[in-house]
């Protein structure tokens, strides 16, 4: 894989849940009495959840829900410290978990990413590894190109839409209108939406138990192509202040694409 790659990682949060009963107790009873996140662990660990905050999770997840394809070209910039690497890219998606994209430097192809849907498959077309395929309908992409992200999160991206993780409990705190949480039940992580007066998401966050940021999405600079809003801008962080951003130049929404496109054989 190119090394171009290697600056967007984060290590997985520590699930309490595996340390027994009892030492759950005695931590979840501390962090609620103690920790800086209390409001927020209180709902999340409550029994019931806040209808509203469901509906507009769901509202959240059926933006753009009719964009089931698109192709375009843009910028993507790698940033660690001060050290930036900047490509442009072309990408063809299919929802939910089909891509072909290529990253470009100097017009010069440097890596392409492909999936079936069935198969994923990474090229190097500078040499720096050999071309490698494994069987997955959604890999996790931190293995491969060290992003916190699904492949299908990746597609969701392209297509303008919010990731999907699952939930079974939902609460907004009086203080923060414009921000929904979620959790899953025995998961440490919590979700969290920020929408803005049109109700569009423009930042998208899942979060530790202690509060402490595991990745973010923030979208920006919409535009408006047929009948989608779409970010311009699609900018992923992790914990560590790792950035990966997307500048979406060029986005057809909807388009026919021929299922060879995301095939690959690595030639």
């Amino acid at each position: 894989m190119t090394r171009a790659y290697r600056y967007i990682r984060h290590a997985p949060p520590f699930c309490i849940w595996r340390s027994g009963f009892g030492i759950i107790t005695i931590l979840l009873f501390t962090v609620i009495l103690t920790g800086p996140g209390c409001a927020l662990l209180g709902h999340q660990f409550g029994k019931h959840t806040d209808t509203h905050a469901e509906d507009i999770i769901n509202r959240i997840q059926a933006f753009n829900a009719q964009m089931s394809t698109s192709k375009g070209t843009g910028e993507l910039i790698l940033t660690r410290g001060f050290r930036k690497e900047k490509y442009k890219i072309a990408w063809a998606a299919q929802s939910p978990n089909r891509l072909r994209m290529t990253l470009l430097m100097a017009g010069h192809p440097v890596e392409t990413i492909a999936s079936t849907g069935q198969w994923v498959t990474f090229v190097s077309h500078t040499g720096a590894h050999k071309p490698h395929s494994a069987v997955s309908t959604d890999p996790h992409l931190d293995p491969y190109i060290n992003i916190p992200l699904r492949l299908s999160e990746l597609v969701s991206l392209l297509l303008g839409k919010v990731p999907e993780r699952p939930f079974d409990r939902a609460w907004i705190l009086p203080e923060k209108p414009d921000t929904v949480f979620a959790s899953q039940s025995f998961s440490s992580e919590i979700q969290e939406w920020l929408t803005n007066e049109s109700g569009i998401t423009t930042r998208y966050r899942v979060l530790d138990k202690e509060m402490n940021m595991i990745f973010g999405i923030w979208y920006s600079l919409f535009l408006k192509r047929d009948n989608f809003i779409l970010p311009g801008v699609i900018t992923i962080k992790d914990g560590e202040q790792r950035v990966m951003k997307i500048s979406l130049k060029n986005i057809m929404p909807n388009i026919p694409i021929k299922e060879s496109v995301f095939r690959l054989t690595g030639s």
